[in-house]
């Protein structure tokens, strides 16, 4: 990797998504809506799913169904610290997990057999990497027939420059040595990567057009915005979603 990604605290991403800038909160429970929307419909007990570069395990514990089995993986061990203490909570709760696991690891190298998972998740983690293919295809791997792995990452045909430039005059992303983004996409690069190591796209959009300048003036226009995006598959947003299925 190019910058020592153990400078980001664990719970970063959770206290961005709980008590942050009001942009910022918008901007982390948007993933939630789009976890909602692509991943846990497909998901049911018994369900293995992964996440490469958990963070604070926002995403992760979102799509986690009753009966499934999430598993996080981070380099951090501050982030697993943290992720274990919100998966262990989730035990108890009213979707409790049939179990769960965390593993320091890196995606390049991904610790488990092939056909472990029903789904992967790799959120902002390809832009990080210098190689972004070896964790895709890593991620082919582990993933059983009919799996499906999620991929965000910026869209560097889109206004995204400008708001990587905001953020960090305005301090609302943490610092970190070396150049965070090795590796920049737009839609074409992404679904070629993807395509490329053997998986069929389901799903090529994108997100945070509109959406998170409404959110400044009102949460449940932005709210509308977002569905919007998502569901018109639009290639403007500032992050790329993509879902590809391994046949």
């Amino acid at each position: 990797m190019s910058f020592d990604y153990h400078s980001v605290a664990g719970d970063y991403q959770y206290r961005a998504l709980h008590s942050g800038h009001p942009m910022q909160r918008f901007w982390h429970g948007g993933k939630l809506t789009m976890i909602d929307q692509l991943i846990r419909p497909h998901l049911r007990i018994g369900s293995r799913l992964l996440e490469v570069g958990c963070g604070a395990g926002n995403l992760l514990l979102q799509a986690t169904v009753p009966g499934s089995y999430p598993l996080a993986l981070d380099l951090s061990m501050q982030a697993l610290t943290f992720v274990r203490s919100r998966l262990r909570e989730a035990a108890f709760g009213a979707e409790a997990p049939s179990g769960f696991a965390c593993t320091q690891a890196i995606g390049e190298a991904l610790p488990f057999s092939e056909a472990s998972f029903d789904c992967v998740l790799l959120s902002e983690v390809v832009e990080h990497l210098e190689a972004p293919q070896i964790s895709i295809g890593e991620a082919r791997r582990v993933l059983r027939q009919g799996g499906r792995l999620l991929v965000t990452t910026p869209n560097y045909r889109s206004f995204w420059p400008l708001m990587e430039w905001a953020v960090d005059r305005m301090n609302m992303a943490p610092k970190m040595a070396g150049e965070q983004h090795v590796s920049r996409f737009h839609p074409a690069s992404l679904r070629r990567m993807l395509v490329a190591a053997g998986l069929t796209m389901e799903y090529s959009g994108s997100i945070y057009n509109l959406s998170p300048f409404l959110s400044l003036v009102s949460l449940e226009q932005a709210k509308r915005q977002l569905q919007r995006e998502l569901n018109r598959r639009s290639a403007l947003g500032m992050i790329l979603v993509a879902v590809a299925v391994k046949p």
